[in-house]
C-alpha cells in the first residue's frame, strides 16, 4: 500500500487527477505484484480494482493482497467497467493506444475527463526500494553466471548461438525466471551492430566478440554486457577496449545523486572523442533497470533526469567501427546516498 499511498499523494500534490486506471503491464505489477491482468483501477478512496481475463483469474485470486479481483468475463467491455467506478470524476491514465484512449473517452463521456500521467508513475519506479533493490542484486548475480560460461564457451569454432545457449543455461541454473531480454552474442564485423542478435556465425581466431545478457529474478531484471576476444587481441583492439573501458570507470566515477544524467553520458562520451572516435559512439550511456529493461531514469547526451539514490542504471559505453568491429562494456549500477555500487561483477578480462 505504500506505493499507492506514494501515488495519490504525488497527484494531489501536483493538482493531478486522484482516480488512476492502470494498463501497462510493468505497472500493474509494481502496484499488485501480479503479472497477467487486464488493467487496475485505483480510485482516490476505496479498493483497488484488478481486472483479470478468464485465463488467469484463478491465479490472481490466490496471489493477489489488499485488492478486489475482478473477472473479466469474454464479451464485456473493459472501459466501460472501468467508467462505471470514476463517478464523473477526472481520470489518470498511464499508457494507452490511440484507440483504446478513444474508447476509454467514449465510456467516460468525453476526453476532457481523461489525464495522461505515466510521468507520475515512471518517477516513482524510478526509484527503487529495499526489496526492489533485493531483487535486481539477486537478477545481476544470476547474470554474472551466464557470463562466466560465456566466456568459458567461447573459442574458435564455436558459434554464436552456442555461447547464447550456455550462458542462458547457466543463468536459469542459477535461479533466473528467464531473460530479461534477448540475449546478444554477436561476433567479427557484427560487433559493429548494437543490436546485433545471435546466429549461426562461428567464432574466428581474432574476433570481437560481445556478449549482452540479462536475467529476471520476481520480475525484476539485470543487464550486463562484455567483450572477449578469440585468442591474443591486436594493438588496434587493445586501443579500442581499453578506451571503452576507461570511459565507462570515468562515468562510473561521476554517478552520484542530484547529478544531471546528462553529464554521466558526458563523462564518457568525452573520452572516446578524445581518440576520435566520438563518431562510433552512438547510443545513450544508459538507461533504468528494474520491471522493464529500459525506464527512467535515462542516462544520454539529451536527458532531463536528474540521478536520484535507489536510481539503479546502466553504464554501457561502446565503440563501433562499421565493417571491423566493436566494444561494449556494461553494468548495471545502484545509485547510493554517497555514490553508486556495481551490482553485476563480473571479469572484464577480453
Amino acid at each position: 500500500m505504500i506505493r499507492i499511498d506514494k501515488l495519490k499523494e504525488t497527484a494531489v500534490n501536483q493538482n493531478k487527477a486522484a482516480n488512476f486506471a492502470v494498463f501497462n503491464t510493468a505497472n500493474i505489477t509494481y502496484f499488485t505484484g501480479f503479472q497477467g491482468a487486464a488493467a487496475l483501477f485505483i480510485p482516490q478512496e476505496g479498493e483497488k480494482i484488478l481486472f483479470v481475463n478468464g485465463v488467469n483469474y484463478e491465479q490472481a485470486k490466490v496471489e493477489v493482497r489488499d485488492t478486489h479481483v475482478q473477472l473479466l468475463k469474454r464479451g464485456e467491455n473493459l472501459m466501460e467497467k472501468i467508467a462505471q467506478h470514476i463517478a464523473g470524476k477526472k481520470l489518470s491514465v498511464d499508457v494507452l493506444s490511440i484507440d483504446s484512449w478513444r474508447a476509454l473517452a467514449k465510456a467516460v463521456g468525453s476526453e476532457e475527463k481523461l489525464e495522461s500521467n505515466n510521468q507520475l508513475i515512471r518517477s516513482l519506479r524510478a526509484v527503487k526500494d529495499e526489496t526492489e533493490i533485493k531483487y535486481i542484486q539477486e537478477a545481476c548475480r544470476i547474470a554474472d553466471k551466464g557470463i562466466e560460461a560465456a566466456a568459458q564457451t567461447i573459442k574458435a569454432g564455436t558459434t554464436e548461438r552456442q555461447v547464447t545457449a550456455e550462458a542462458e543455461y547457466a543463468m536459469r541454473k542459477a535461479g533466473s525466471d528467464g531473460t530479461a531480454f534477448e540475449t546478444i552474442a554477436v561476433c567479427g564485423a557484427c560487433c559493429a551492430y548494437p543490436h546485433g542478435g545471435a546466429g549461426e556465425r562461428t567464432l574466428k581466431e581474432g574476433d570481437f566478440v560481445i556478449v549482452d545478457l540479462g536475467a529476471t529474478y520476481r520480475f525484476y531484471r539485470s543487464d550486463i554486457t562484455r567483450t572477449f576476444i578469440v585468442g591474443k587481441a591486436n594493438q588496434r583492439q587493445t586501443e579500442i577496449y581499453e578506451t571503452v573501458k576507461q570511459a565507462q570507470q570515468k562515468a562510473f566515477e561521476n554517478i552520484k545523486p542530484h547529478i544531471p544524467a546528462k553529464e554521466i553520458d558526458l563523462a564518457a562520451r568525452q573520452i572516446i572523442e578524445n581518440v576520435d572516435m566520438g563518431e562510433f559512439f552512438v547510443h545513450n550511456l544508459g538507461h533504468g533497470v528494474g520491471l522493464e529493461i529500459h525506464e527512467a531514469p535515462i542516462v544520454g547526451p539529451n536527458s532531463p533526469d536528474i540521478l536520484e539514490a535507489g536510481n539503479v542504471v546502466t553504464n554501457e559505453p561502446g565503440i563501433y567501427v562499421p565493417g571491423y568491429g566493436g566494444v561494449r562494456i556494461e553494468d548495471t549500477v545502484l545509485v547510493t546516498k554517497n555514490g553508486a555500487e556495481k551490482l553485476t561483477n563480473a571479469p572484464y578480462t577480453p
